[in-house]
């Protein structure tokens, strides 16, 4: 996921929510090339206290204001030059120099610190919020706009962005009308931060009977610490979900595990919801649009909810009768009626005895180091760059590594780290943060982008290896093909290193491809105990398999997409559970269960994703149209993956997507590779 790709302060211009040892076959990286000027590398001090976070952050703030108070005051006209590069540079500067302010609310486990780096994080949204909505700032770019002083494709791209925002953080309402949305903005930056913090702190368990382990492997329960009865204590999270749920034999260990998931956050970030999606509401009437998923979308490749809502019901109206036969089919494999705790488990079954598909198997195929070395070995070689693991950049765990990346010339591109195993607090799901963007500075130097891929993989158990599921690979796929995208951006300003929310998944998203092709999988396994590749009749049963219950799956991302659409469409007061019951119901075939709040662990809502779940699905029919060309030229081609690279991952945010999509097919986007992995005809 790219959720929580946003980073660092809420700012007008910062529109972006990533010694050595050669790596396999990956080569040492030369000596830079003295005519090219090395980019800078960005370092930032993981070991702050609070106080030091509380004054850092503070001083910081101070000073941009500052900057930004000299910026609007200055006299003479606005121009590019004078103002709209200065402002940019001021954000740049103030998103940097709070790197670790800002992240460490999402990987310390000193909830100390956390807290600190959460009042920095609430400090600088409100500061965003007061700033983008200055009448003087939106009239300064509009005075640039009209002396027709942005004269690079780039300072034009960004100070369409930076009017765009302006508007849309207020800046053009009557006074009382602005002071009441620049408080309202204020309010649902800090409810989401609650959100976030409660779910952060969430440490959700189960305990297990001697009598309930059955199913359960030995590396699962090695990993278990007991309670003083002598019960397994099962921790609720993203890194057990699917080990449990799939393997867990006892049906009441199984539906113990699925209420507890199902409530954490508590009834405390249902109401946390509930408020942002009032908040949003009035947000979007102050700004003169009908509900908050119309004032979103005007700004996204999808433009209305009325086009998500059509698109949507298509994928439904299709696969819902599939997927409905799909449950039928567990149904008769259990010999009774399917509750939601048996789905994985009958789903796992029943996958085993149709393709002799068996996951703990194939997960002996897919330790933890051997996996990542062969990722970053494919990655090498499509778009050939070289990584280095560094061992003296600061980190915040001793179990987070640091890795640099090169061109094959030699020349440092940038760094990011891997941070990929469960600690007390930290970020609970899978996602890919920029720290520090791509930017160019004014005498001509380049900041190297920094970022991270932060994980839970399941910890190893002593004396083992930790093993990954075919899914968690194909997982890492994608988040790493979002820092991809972020060492390749080219932008000479930071806020132009992204792309818009509906395709930011879209690149990720098309190399999940690549784990589905039988010489990679080759080339990325490797036996936890022979060092041999997954079998070439394990590789055709996994790739047979791979749409097995497809339609299963992607209704369920219709309903989050659905239910998200009309949390945000359906006015002030939401019944959140009450519209996801119902949501649920007429999307899928499940039900969802009394007393259960699943909404309150949702954190794309509260992260970025707010009417814009739908994006997974819609960019996935850019994924599938991209990928087309890789398919047709070859998954490891370096002219391949140079020209997508140099047409779409590096101008990013500077042109539109639809535009660098089509100047890298050669033709305008078809959707017709996406129905077609699903098995539908394409809607006309």
């Amino acid at each position: 996921m790219a959720n929580t790709r946003l980073c660092g302060p809420a700012v007008l211009g910062m529109l972006f929510l990533t010694v050595g040892m050669s790596l396999g076959t990956v080569q040492p990286v030369p000596a830079q090339p003295r005519e090219v000027p090395p980019p800078i590398v960005h370092v930032s001090d993981w070991t702050l206290t609070p106080a030091q976070i509380d004054t850092n952050c503070t001083r910081a703030l101070a000073a941009f204001k500052r900057r930004v108070e000299r910026l609007v005051t200055a006299p003479g006209r606005p121009t590019a030059t004078s103002f709209l590069e200065p402002f940019e540079t001021a954000n740049a500067d103030l998103n940097d120099t709070l790197v670790a302010e800002t992240m460490l609310f999402q990987v310390s486990s000193d909830e100390r610190v956390r807290a600190a780096s959460q009042r920095c994080n609430a400090l600088l949204n409100d500061a965003g919020s007061e700033i983008a909505a200055r009448p003087d700032l939106y009239r300064a770019l509009v005075a640039v706009k009209a002396g027709g002083t942005a004269h690079t494709d780039a300072q034009r791209r960004l100070l369409t962005l930076d009017l765009t925002a302006a508007l849309r953080a207020g800046a053009g309402l009557h006074a009382e009308a602005r002071k009441e949305f620049v408080a309202l903005q204020k309010r649902l930056d800090d409810v989401q931060l609650r959100y976030a913090a409660n779910l952060g702190r969430d440490t959700t368990t189960i305990a297990l009977l001697p009598s309930q382990r059955d199913g359960l492997s030995d590396d699962f329960i090695a990993r278990l610490k007991r309670d003083a009865s002598g019960n397994l204590v099962v921790p609720v999270n993203e890194s057990t979900v699917g080990p449990f749920l799939r393997t867990a034999a006892d049906p009441e260990a199984r539906k113990a595990f699925y209420i507890a998931y199902a409530r954490r956050g508590g009834t405390g970030n249902v109401a946390l919801l509930e408020e942002a999606i009032r908040i949003r509401d009035r947000l979007a009437k102050l700004m003169g649009a009908p509900n908050w998923a119309a004032y979103t979308l005007a700004d996204r490749m999808a433009q209305s909810p009325q086009r998500v809502n059509t698109f949507l019901a298509d994928i439904d109206r299709a696969l819902l009768p599939v997927a409905r036969a799909e449950k039928e089919e567990l149904a008769q494999l259990k010999g009774g009626s399917i509750e939601p705790w048996d789905t994985a488990f009958y789903a796992n079954r029943l996958r085993k005895a149709r393709y002799d598909v068996d996951n703990d198997v194939i997960s002996q195929y897919f330790p933890v180091q051997h996996t990542i070395d062969a990722v970053l070995g494919v990655y090498a070689k499509l778009f050939d760059v070289r990584f280095r693991l560094n061992t003296t950049l600061p980190r915040w765990s001793p179990d987070v590594i640091a890795y640099d990346v090169s061109e094959s010339s030699g020349r440092y591109l940038g760094s990011f780290y891997l941070d990929l195993y469960p600690r007390p607090g930290k970020y609970s799901h899978f996602a890919d943060f920029p720290f520090a963007p791509h930017r160019r500075f004014a005498n001509g130097t380049e900041q190297a982008p920094l970022g991270a891929i932060i994980g839970n993989w399941p910890q190893p158990a002593a004396g083992h290896p930790a093993l990954l599921t075919h899914g968690e690979v194909q997982t890492f796929f994608h988040e790493f093909g979002h820092n991809m995208a972020e060492m390749f951006a080219n932008s000479p300003y930071e806020s132009l290193t992204g792309f818009r929310r509906d395709f930011v998944e879209a690149p990720s998203q098309m190399l999940e491809n690549w784990v589905w092709n039988p010489a990679i999988l080759k080339e990325i396994s490797a036996n936890a105990t022979t060092g041999e590749p997954l079998p070439d009749d394990v590789i055709a049963k996994m790739i047979r398999a791979r749409n097995f219950r497809a339609a299963s799956d992607n209704v369920t991302q219709v309903f989050y997409a659905t239910v998200d659409m009309r949390y945000h469409t359906q006015g002030a007061n939401v019944d959140t559970t009450a519209l996801w019951r119902t949501t649920l119901h007429e999307t899928t075939p499940g039900e969802m269960l009394p007393d259960t709040y699943p909404q309150a662990s949702f954190g794309h809502l509260m992260g970025g994703y707010d009417a814009g779940y739908y994006g997974y699905l819609w960019s996935k029919v850019y994924a599938q149209d991209l990928f087309t060309a890789f398919e047709r030229d070859g998954l490891e081609n370096p002219l391949v993956g140079g020209r997508y690279r140099k047409l779409v991952l590096e101008p990013a945010l500077t042109d539109e997507a639809d535009a660098e999509v089509g100047h890298f097919l050669g033709r305008p986007m078809r959707p017709d590779a996406f129905y077609r992995e699903l098995g539908i005809s394409v809607p006309r």
